[in-house]
């Protein structure tokens, strides 16, 4: 039996939440983005449906799909992703300037010589509420898609849970044959 066969029979290689880590990027360096306590993904499916004559059911096909993130921070000081999330929400910016790039870097996706998959994408920074929560001080709003998403690697020299900043590599690993 195969390995891949192997994990499904037995619910081994169980992702967690904190091997799917962010990092946005500010002032041309990717940070990790730490004190988050909301993260969530969701996707926007556009659909054109139709019903031929000549048939008894509706088809629908997937014509577009955008992306949006939540997010909720708990405020620390001297956090560059979080001063900049601040900047566009107390400057009310808008347009480019409330734009930021982001790269999620799947830990357990391990391509071997230090080398983890990755995605980058441009997101608009849309601010929703601030001053949430008793305990810390709390920003709160969404990323929503600003572009495709680009596929790519990361290199982490040292323990994946550590990394605190990285830097994105487009495409696939060098000396592989396939694309990621």
């Amino acid at each position: 039996m195969t390995e891949a066969i192997n994990a499904l029979k037995e619910f081994k290689g169980l992702v967690l939440r904190a091997d799917m880590v962010s990092f946005m990027e500010v002032e041309g360096k990717y940070y990790r983005m730490k004190g988050f306590t909301e993260l969530p993904r969701t996707k926007e499916v556009q659909e054109y449906s139709r019903q031929y004559v000549d048939e008894y059911s509706e088809r629908t096909s997937s014509v577009g799909m955008t992306e949006t993130i939540d997010y909720t921070f708990d405020k620390y000081k001297d956090n560059p992703v979080h001063d900049r999330i601040i900047e566009v929400t107390d400057k009310e910016l808008l347009a480019d300037d409330a734009t930021a790039n982001i790269v999620v870097v799947d830990f357990s996706k391990d391509l071997g010589g230090g080398k983890f998959y990755a995605r980058k994408r441009n997101y608009t920074i849309v601010p929703d509420t601030d001053g949430d929560g008793t305990e810390a001080y709390q920003y709160s709003g969404a990323f929503t898609a600003n572009g495709k998403s680009i596929e790519g690697y990361i290199e982490a020299s040292e323990d994946a849970s550590d990394v605190l900043n990285i830097e994105f590599t487009e495409g696939a690993v060098p000396g592989e044959e396939e694309t990621i």
